[in-house]
């Protein structure tokens, strides 16, 4: 077991490194043809995206994710069909929102109407698309995993690159090449569920009632995470200036490289984390609670180690218009630390089926990110921002620590 593990970790990690890093790679081109005025328009997009795919089957790969090992495949296949009718009723629901704030979101572009339509199509691949993700991860195939993630990254970035240079579509280019491969990645998924059969027709109230009420108190959960990690943008964009919020954009673009590895590294864990947990033998809660620590230890070490050569990196990667975000590179790489911190003690409170639990402490730290955000912007500008977000994700990994260690029993002294 520890042998594939570390197979795996290594595998996940160098592949998410080559296929993130693609993006990162191509930042110099994007950079120089895009304005910042467009990273502003991106980094809005991306924010509706985020919170939007949020309500469309209320994240439905956690719910895989965490109850896979204590299902099985078979009966696991029962629930696929029941999430799936789940995302395609909050499809339409949030269709119907976004339409109806569409001139309150997109104040300065016209065709918003068709704008909010194409995002929420968008959301529903993503969220498609993720389920399968989840499986392929689940089964531990980290090879599969990261030639799949490769693949729809090439695609991705090789249809945003032709209409962005040849073509001149500007922000548009990355957003329409993303609808576009994301819609053949999910007739993929598709396919590949039923081939496999990880799908079976089964229209259930129950299970439709079962999901709901794990899905979506995590919702609360997601959307405060939403809210801390890119509602800073919105703030600086009507607080200060497009252009400020384009500048932080890339800010957080390059610090959250950091939370690419320590993502990736869970993809890994994740699998053998549950099974763990879902053991009755107390050596497999030791795997657990060493696993925990090992991973800590590393967030820390990557982070010092991170703070050092991101400088470098930085002038490599990023046209010098950009180079004001540098001064906020150290605070915000803290504050994707104590995310990567907080991702496996959360876990542990999944494991447990303490999702409103998981959901409170969530977006009450989201309304000190707001408060925050409200607060330090008008005094320190950007400053404030990466202020606020990097406070919000230092409390919301303390409380979440706390009721970790008091509902989760497992030999944390190693005992």
């Amino acid at each position: 077991m520890n042998s594939k593990l570390f197979k795996n970790i290594i595998i996940f990690v160098f592949g998410t490194i080559f296929n993130k890093g693609m993006n990162f790679f191509i930042l110099p081109i994007l950079t120089y043809y895009l304005t910042k005025e467009d990273y502003g328009m991106i980094g809005l997009i991306t924010s509706v995206v985020t919170i939007s795919a949020i309500y469309i089957g209320f994240f439905p790969s956690t719910f895989i994710m965490v109850k896979y090992s204590k299902f099985g495949k078979e009966k696991m296949a029962k629930y696929v069909s029941n999430i799936l009718i789940i995302m395609l009723i909050t499809f339409l629901i949030v269709c119907g929102v976004l339409y109806l704030f569409k001139d309150y979101i997109f104040t300065s572009y016209q065709d918003s109407g068709y704008l909010v339509i194409y995002i929420a199509f968008l959301c529903f691949f993503q969220v498609f698309w993720q389920q399968l993700s989840t499986i392929i991860q689940i089964e531990k195939d980290a090879i599969k995993y990261v030639l799949l993630q490769f693949m729809q990254t090439i695609a991705i970035i090789g249809l945003m690159l032709l209409l962005i240079t040849q073509f001149s579509w500007g922000w548009k280019g990355k957003f329409f090449a993303e609808l576009f491969i994301f819609f053949l990645s999910t007739l993929y998924a598709i396919y590949y569920l039923y081939k496999n059969r990880y799908f079976e027709i089964n229209f259930d109230m129950s299970k439709i009632r079962e999901l709901v009420k794990f899905l979506f108190p995590l919702s609360f959960y997601v959307v405060g995470l939403y809210i801390m990690g890119t509602v800073d943008k919105i703030f600086l964009a009507n607080l200060i200036s497009l252009e400020a919020a384009g500048i932080y954009a890339i800010a957080i673009t390059m610090s959250i490289i950091i939370n690419m590895v320590f993502d990736a590294i869970l993809k890994a864990w994740e699998p053998y984390l549950f099974e763990f947990l879902n053991s009755n033998s107390y050596s497999d809660k030791i795997q657990a609670v060493k696993g925990i620590y090992l991973f800590s230890l590393f967030v820390i070490v990557f982070m010092l180690f991170y703070m050092i050569i991101v400088p470098y990196l930085f002038h490599f990667m990023i046209d010098e218009k950009f180079n004001e975000a540098l001064l906020y590179l150290p605070i915000l790489i803290i504050a994707y630390s104590f995310e990567g911190l907080r991702k496996p003690v959360t876990e542990l409170l999944n494991h447990l089926d303490r999702v409103k639990t998981i959901g409170t402490i969530t977006f009450l730290a989201a309304i000190l990110n707001v408060v925050l955000n409200i607060y330090l912007i008008p005094i320190y500008g950007i400053y404030g921002a990466a202020y606020a977000t990097a406070i919000s994700f230092g409390v919301l990994y303390l409380i979440t620590l706390f009721y970790a260690l008091k509902h989760c029993h497992l030999p944390w002294l190693l005992k």
